[in-house]
């Protein structure tokens, strides 16, 4: 009866082990004699927005780390181009493997409430991260920072460096974005409360395709002969428009800001293109994710200033959870990050 059960679960281990080739890491508990009964190993779906830029590549090293830690199994899979239709197509492929929670950054969120809301009537747990959702989609968005304060931090380095006035255009990475809507909708507010003489000309879209960036930056330097600063809003909006300002020598004329990875922008602000860049740790949210997830199909309630080991105290705001507060880069502490 003992080898028919050894072979029965080597059997179950190598099937699940065929249809599931995206999982990242599978931390197994042995039986032991004295205590029979194994824990239920908990699966964990990440969706990014997409593969393969520098933003979710470390991501994706958090949500690696986090699933050693935390002994979940953990896929991370995402569309290859920012495409709304990859995405729900991954994450119908997801609901299929009865996965216990999906946390999804979410490319739009129009496209996207019908499946999600197929996959919480199934009874997994639907997060977003770093891009929401519709509310009703989802049971917890998972935010790297205070919207409002963010939009405010990011005109304000802009106006601190223009003088408090000048054109000024901002690089976006999609209409369907509703984290960079809202971002754009409170340095909107704020410009118009306290910097009266800063003036917006064009909001551009990247479609967060580097290529689209690259060209939309170039098309605003040309069509805007008297800009003096681009604020980015998606991470690659930064060093796309800081290699167009090198290429047409006009670095001295016009400010960037925004967000951006420090490893795109090291090389803009040594040499001084670039005075400063502001992000969070991708990696860290990555992280947060997975640890999230754990304890909310633990049965854990997250509360407000609860203390996530490896990342800190976490803010809680009806069905937000805000990580932390952002980072500015600078010339003298670039290297001190690797992400």
């Amino acid at each position: 009866m003992y080898k028919k059960s050894v072979i029965l679960l080597i059997l179950l281990f190598f099937v699940s082990a065929c249809n599931k080739k995206e999982i990242l890491y599978v931390q197994e508990t042995p039986p032991s004699e004295a205590d029979p009964v194994q824990t239920e190993q908990i699966d964990i779906a990440i969706v990014p927005k997409v593969m393969d830029i520098p933003y979710f590549q470390a991501v994706q090293a958090g949500v690696e780390e986090a699933a050693k830690s935390s002994g979940a199994t953990v896929h991370f899979k995402g569309p290859t181009t920012a495409d709304p239709a990859q995405q729900e197509e991954i994450i119908r492929t997801f609901i299929k493997q009865e996965i216990d929670v999906l946390a999804v950054s979410v490319i739009d969120p129009d496209r996207l409430t019908s499946v999600l809301a197929e996959a919480r009537r199934q009874g997994i747990t639907v997060l977003t991260w770093d891009a929401d959702a519709h509310p009703e989609a989802r049971d917890y968005f998972i935010n790297m920072v205070d919207a409002e304060m963010l939009g405010e931090h990011l005109l304000d380095s802009l106006a601190a460096q223009m003088g408090e006035e000048g054109d000024y255009s901002i690089l976006s990475g999609s209409h369907s974005s509703l984290n960079q809507e809202e971002w754009l909708h409170y340095i909107k507010q704020h410009n118009r409360s306290y910097y009266p003489n800063l003036i917006l000309r064009e909001v551009a879209y990247t479609n967060d395709n580097p290529v689209t960036a690259y060209q939309e930056s170039k098309r605003l330097v040309e069509a805007y002969p008297d800009l003096k600063g681009i604020i980015g809003i998606a991470s690659l909006g930064p060093p796309a428009a800081a290699a167009v300002l090198k290429e047409e020598n006009k670095t001295d004329e016009i400010v960037i800001v925004g967000l951006a990875s420090p490893r795109d922008m090291n090389a803009h602000l040594k040499e001084g293109d670039v005075q400063g860049i502001t992000l969070w740790s991708p990696k860290k949210l990555g992280y947060l994710t997975v640890m999230i997830a754990k304890l909310m199909q633990d049965g854990t309630v997250i509360e407000d200033g609860m203390l996530i080991e490896g990342v800190g105290r976490v803010q809680v705001k009806g069905e937000q959870i805000i990580m932390g507060e952002p980072i500015d880069f600078t010339a003298e502490n670039v290297d001190q990050y690797d992400f």
